[in-house]
């Protein structure tokens, strides 16, 4: 059987009409009427009844048109891989994403797509949350990995993590060797903070105000880094995301919050409706995959 016996059958099959599937397939209706004769010879079979009014399938038509539509949907569907496949060997994909998870988790992942598709441009635009929500409603980024906000109906949210806030203290008492701290432990210490441009900044002056405390950073900066070294040097404390966490050790404790316990959802985030290309598409999985997987080991090493 060859593949446009098959076509021309299954379009006489499903339109009931040489006419009608001579139109569809752009062949003339002597050819869709050979092929149906030369489909049947093969088999030896009669699959159509004809009629001057209509054609009606056989038993065995029947048969043979779930089997070649099953067989029509898997050639489609390889050929569709195919076409992703070819199409991941170029193009460019953009992604926005917060300073606090490009900082250390998102490189080595970037890193590993590239080197799997090479012929694929990246761009990176590390940006806080106003900004990267404007670049993806603006096309300026295919999706962004940062904090879910409420109130957004313009965007879909694929959840990767919750990721906790942890408390960040000088190395030195009554903090070493602490591996969890209050919120209540903090009033009246020195603070420093991100700006007020950071989503995160914003959830943790909220907890202070719920639980009565004042919120006032001595020191506020725009990058993770210096945060870790104003702490490092004993100018204060802060209150970060866990995946903002450097893996080496630094001169400082790392605590878990409690009381109240503060976490972020992180999500891939895109547009609704939107689908990625598939260079996009394959590295939005790496990056979901990635996150996820780094997160899982470091909490079985923590526990």
């Amino acid at each position: 059987m060859k593949l446009r016996q098959i076509e021309t059958f299954v379009a006489v099959a499903e339109h009931g009409s040489f006419r009608r599937a001579a139109e569809l397939l752009h062949r003339s209706s002597s050819a869709v009427s050979v092929h149906v004769r030369q489909l049947e010879d093969e088999l030896g079979l009669p699959l159509l009844e004809r009629t001057t009014r209509r054609v009606v399938l056989t038993a065995a038509g029947r048969t043979l048109l779930a089997r070649c539509r099953s067989a029509l949907a898997d050639l489609r569907s390889v050929a569709q891989d195919l076409k992703e496949e070819a199409a991941l060997g170029c193009g460019r994909v953009s992604i926005g994403c917060a300073p606090s998870v490009s900082m250390y988790r998102l490189p080595p992942i970037l890193a590993a797509f590239q080197e799997a598709h090479p012929g694929v441009t990246l761009q990176l635009h590390e940006c806080f949350a106003q900004r990267m929500y404007h670049d993806v409603l603006e096309h300026v980024t295919d999706f962004a990995i940062g904090p879910r906000l409420p109130g957004l109906k313009d965007f879909a949210f694929r959840p990767i993590l919750l990721d906790p806030v942890v408390a960040v203290l000088p190395y030195a008492r009554p903090w070493r060797g602490r591996s969890s701290v209050r919120l209540d432990e903090l009033a009246g210490l020195p603070l420093v903070s991100m700006t007020r441009d950071s989503a995160m900044r914003i959830q943790i002056e909220q907890a202070f105000r719920a639980q009565g405390i004042p919120f006032e950073p001595r020191f506020e900066v725009v990058h993770h880094q210096t945060l870790f070294s104003l702490v490092e040097n004993r100018l204060g404390v802060t209150l970060l995301p866990r995946i903002s966490v450097p893996a080496r050790k630094g001169d400082y404790v790392v605590a878990e919050l409690c009381e109240p316990a503060i976490a972020r959802e992180l999500c891939l985030i895109s547009l609704n409706g939107q689908k990625l290309s598939p260079a996009a598409q394959r590295c939005a999985e790496m990056v979901v995959s990635g996150l996820r997987a780094r997160a899982a080991a470091l909490k079985a090493v923590t526990e």
